[in-house]
């Protein structure tokens, strides 16, 4: 009985006593839609046989008007039937909003909701017409979530810190010393007594700390001056500080490495210990998922699932950000009187690019950035950039590297430049921001959220408030640069764009680029204020706080911006394009949070992490950072990722995992090379193994291995540099369990067509024995249908069946699969075909199939077609695809 009135209660009686499932109607109403049978648009004429066809007498002549008339009622039905049809399933306010502007807590808390909605979700959270007691659980009447206050204080902590304590000793029966050398014997002590005469203190400062609030809010409400001079004297104590009240300051190292001071406040004392902080952590923070790499907490990728919308707003629509602060930046500053230390500088760029910057260069003469590889030696290390700026007395080097690298590249410019009293070594680390912006709308969006609204602001900043009528970032040529003064964004309410007088013809835009290419759009002044610690502190001079910002916003001059006195500062940005069509925003560290707050709220841009960045370069066929290998440090990152996979493939079930000992691979039986990632070392070892076989080795049989009196395999055919491969690799292996390197150098090495002639052929095959493979990078994409993965690995056709996939990659023929096909003689390559492997691949959303990037060995090349075979790790089904080089150094 009570479960049929459970069931019923949904429901009530109709006419004829039925039950009426008010949820089905709601359903059925939202889905119908509504018509009408009479049409009077189409006119027929009379039964009589007419021999002469006219307008009159025209069958099925067509009203237009009537139509339209007749059908104007289903046309508005359809219309509220699709409303309905959207709102039906959603019972609430905030599951009709925008995946962006979801929370988790708008199901309590109406602040997580827009305002204008505010309303209707505290109705629907029942607080409308209740009462206090039946309001929603844990939600105030204005939709605020009920906390319980803490009052703060040390005496009020340590009581509390004791009191927990004390019952965690009674409840274990333990005894010893618990707080302040208070030794405590349970046996002994009255803990009742103790726990109670705690709980009198603490209630005794509730009750004080209470009184002292209210006595606070009746003086704040009662005498003004009061507050007047509690803001003085405070102001007083920061300016012996910072000149701010927002507690910004300049971090530069002089000839030394820059660090951030330790934090004072207890609670957060362990906060940025090993790992520092990026300008916007806290806001990325609740909105990504954070990374320790290199010595920060970088953003990874939003918390959103976003891979087709990156995709889209780098392409189509909007733009993407990054925080790019963990990009180091070191300043050089040199005399130009002294010649010998202009020569030593001119040294110091010679080496690190490589020998791109000389002396008959435009990168020397500060008309051009340099980007590419920074070199250590011959050594390439990490991607930079490098700026030779040109004042009255200084000469100026901008260097920024990778993170990876920056104690590398520190220890070399510090090593260069010791002993010499004419040049400066700033390390701006913490003293530098930077922001990337990617995209169509990239220009756009910059452009709304950088204003001068002085008179005087300068033709720097006039020529880029030109740009604004600029749809195209592809006009702007690339490595051009901006450097101007502006103002502070938050003074407005939202991302304004200043648009021009200028008419967009042909002429006008050509004048712009010329003038953009010659440097017209830098303020040399602007860029001074950002390369010098002076000019930087003076910056952050009566820099508002968020607080001090909202008391000048006046109901009268709602949606204007904030009316800017003479005390507003002002702080310099340099805008750069590179080689990748991104802008590239510097400017001083602790404008970087401002200026990001702003950015984020300019329509279509989305915030990105460093998956999104490695995203953007695989759909464009360039390579990531986590694609260059032939790095010491990226070859540490593609070890450490397979020691993950690894561990991750240990810890599943038996019955769970893929067995790759087992897997058929036409004439072999197992992965040769390691199927947790790319195995560079052992696809170095079966390279050069297989150099050693002869020219005239009867590879058709397999015959026993010959060893030498060293116990060393001696390599005769195609089988032998296979066991060789596995024999290095359990040296290897036993040697890592020591804790020491099986070999120095890393496996590969990235070269280019004019040094394969200088390679040697002569080596000892032995585990320390056996060179660097060189390597040469390439992009592929997928002929047929298939994706291919990370690590997959990459064969050369064989000369027998060269005729058959060259076909199928043509679509010639359209049913063949690799080794799961009817015929035998298509299957696997063997292992001495195979020639590299891939480092990041997927489907390509900007293609339509599948792409990726990786390595081969430079030597094999010669002999490829333009296909070549990839097979995924753990199967037997090789895709063909085509292939070019890319050009990396």
């Amino acid at each position: 009985m009570g479960s049929s009135s459970k069931r019923d209660r949904g429901r009530s009686s109709g006419k004829n006593g039925h039950a009426v499932n008010h949820k089905r109607d709601k359903l059925y109403n939202s889905r119908i839609i509504r018509n009408e049978l009479n049409d009077p648009a189409f006119t027929n004429p009379d039964g009589r046989n007419h021999k002469i066809i006219t307008l009159n007498n025209m069958a099925n002549k067509l009203d237009v008007p009537t139509l339209v008339k007749s059908r104007k009622f289903e046309i508005q039905s359809l219309e509220k039937s699709q409303l309905k049809s959207k709102y039906a399933s959603s019972t609430r306010v905030f599951q009709s909003l925008p995946r962006e502007l979801r929370r988790r807590t708008a199901s309590h808390n109406v602040k997580r909701v827009p305002k204008r909605m505010r309303p209707r979700a505290l109705k629907e959270m029942g607080l409308s017409n209740r009462t206090l007691a039946r309001e929603t659980k844990g939600v105030s009447t204005s939709g605020k979530p009920l906390h319980k206050s803490h009052p703060r204080g040390r005496e009020l902590y340590r009581l509390r810190r004791k009191q927990k304590l004390l019952k965690y000793a009674a409840k274990h029966k333990l005894s010893g010393q618990v707080l302040h050398g208070e030794i405590v014997d349970i046996k002994k002590m009255d803990m009742r007594g103790k726990l109670k005469m705690i709980k009198q203190e603490i209630q005794k400062i509730e009750s004080e700390k209470k009184l002292q609030e209210d006595e606070i809010m009746q003086d704040k409400h009662s005498d003004e001056s009061t507050m007047l001079r509690y803001d003085i004297s405070a102001t007083k104590k920061a300016k012996n500080l910072v000149n701010n009240l927002a507690g910004s300051y300049d971090n530069t190292g002089v000839n030394a490495k820059a660090s951030i001071h330790r934090i004072s406040a207890l609670k957060y004392a362990t906060r940025q210990a090993k790992f520092k902080w990026l300008p916007t952590h806290i806001w990325h923070a609740k909105r990504a998922k954070m990374i320790k790499r290199w010595g920060w907490q970088i953003p990874y990728e939003p918390t959103m699932k976003c891979f087709r919308k990156t995709s889209r707003s780098y392409r189509f629509k909007g733009c993407l950000a990054w925080d790019t602060s963990y990009i180091n930046t070191f300043i050089l500053n040199c005399s130009r009187n002294s010649n010998e230390s202009v020569k030593v500088v001119v040294k110091i760029l010679l080496d690190l690019s490589d020998g791109a910057i000389n002396e008959t260069s435009t990168y020397l003469s500060g008309k051009r950035l340099w980007e590419g590889f920074i070199h250590l030696g011959s050594e390439p290390v990490s991607p930079g950039s490098i700026h030779v700026i040109f004042s009255d007395k200084l000469l100026q080097v901008v260097i920024r590297v990778h993170p990876s690298t920056y104690n590398d590249v520190y220890d070399r410019l510090n090593r260069a430049i010791a002993g010499n009293d004419n040049i400066d070594l700033h390390d701006a680390k913490y003293a530098v921001g930077s922001i990337k912006v990617t995209g169509p709308k990239a220009l756009e969006a910059l452009q709304s959220i950088f204003h001068n609204r002085k008179e005087s602001s300068g033709k720097a900043y006039e020529l880029w408030r030109s740009l604004a009528n600029l749809h195209d970032v592809n006009t702007i040529p690339k490595g051009s640069m901006f450097a101007f003064m502006v103002e502070d964004p938050r003074m407005w309410n939202k991302p304004v764009i200043a648009h021009t007088s200028l008419e967009e013809n042909a002429d006008d835009i050509l004048n712009l680029i010329l003038k953009v290419k010659q440097n017209g759009g830098i303020d040399q002044e602007a860029l001074q204020c950002l390369l010098s610690i002076d000019g930087r502190n003076s910056s952050y001079k009566n820099q508002q706080t968020l607080k001090q910002l909202g008391k000048r916003r006046k109901p009268e001059i709602s949606g204007e911006p904030i009316p800017r006195t003479n005390q507003d500062p002002m702080f310099p940005v340099v805008i750069w394009k590179d080689n990748d069509n991104s802008f590239n925003v510097i400017l001083p560290w602790f404008w970087t949070m401002p200026v990001w707050y702003q950015l984020v709220h300019v329509p279509h841009l989305m915030m990105a992490g460093t998956r999104q960045l490695d995203q953007i370069d695989y759909e464009r066929g360039h390579l990531s950072f986590s694609d260059l290998v032939f790095t010491r440090n990226g070859y540490t990152e593609s070890r450490i990722r397979m020691e993950e996979n690894t561990k991750r493939w240990n810890r599943k079930p038996k019955s769970k995992r893929i067995q790759y000992d087992s897997l058929q691979l036409g004439n072999e039986t197992g992965e040769l090379l390691s199927p947790f990632g790319c195995d560079w070392r052992s696809l170095q070892v079966l390279r050069f193994a297989l150099q050693k076989v002869p020219k005239d080795a009867d590879n058709s049989n397999i015959v026993p291995s010959e060893f030498d009196k060293f116990l060393s395999r001696i390599i005769m055919t195609n089988f032998d540099a296979i066991e060789s491969v596995k024999d290095i690799q359990k040296h290897d292996k036993s040697i890592f369990l020591t804790g020491k390197r099986p070999y120095t150098k890393i496996p590969m090495k990235l070269v280019a067509a004019k040094e394969l002639a200088t390679l040697t052929s002569s080596f000892e095959f032995t585990s320390k024995g056996i060179p660097q493979l060189p390597v040469k990078a390439l992009s592929f994409e997928c002929t047929n249908r298939g994706n291919i993965t990370d690590g997959a690995r990459i064969y050369i056709i064989p000369q027998d069946h060269v005729k058959q996939w060259v076909l199928f990659g043509d679509s010639t023929i359209k049913n063949i699969k690799g080794g799961n096909m009817s015929s035998s003689n298509l299957q696997v390559p063997g292992s001495e075909y195979l020639i590299g492997l891939v480092t990041s691949a997927t489907f390509n959303l900007s293609k339509g199939y599948g792409t990726g990037v990786g390595y081969v060995d430079a030597s094999a090349l010669t002999t490829c077609s333009k296909y070549i075979l990839i097979r995924n790790i753990g199967s037997d089904v090789c895709r063909v695809c085509k292939w070019k080089f890319i050009n990396v150094l």
